[in-house]
């Protein structure tokens, strides 16, 4: 009887390990898939950040470019003024070369 006491006490022992096993495996499952989720999420959220990221640099370029066209166009605007005011006025200019750009006492 003894062994067949130990026998059973054995198997109910592995029945509960089993079914420990069990819940402790399907709980594991749940949480790889909720782990797979939280991933799945960040590396959208990953994607979403680098776009917005090379949309900014785009941004900033195009904005950049656009600043060097408009002071290129200003730069050449106070050329021709500059050619102009050479023309019509000779003497102011050479007067203003001639002092380093600075203005006479005379005046």
């Amino acid at each position: 009887m003894t062994n067949i006491n130990k026998l059973d006490e054995l198997v109910d022992k592995l029945c509960s390990t089993a079914l420990s096993l069990r819940e402790e495996r399907d709980r594991l499952r749940q949480e790889v898939e909720e782990l797979r989720g939280k991933f799945a999420e960040k590396d959208l959220e990953m994607i979403r950040a680098g776009k917005e990221s090379r949309r900014a640099v785009e941004v900033l370029e195009r904005e950049k470019m656009a600043l060097r066209k408009e002071k290129e166009q200003i730069e050449g605007q106070l050329k021709a003024i500059h050619e102009r005011i050479s023309v019509l006025m000779p003497d102011l200019v050479d007067g203003v070369r001639g002092t380093g750009g600075e203005r006479s006492a005379g005046r």
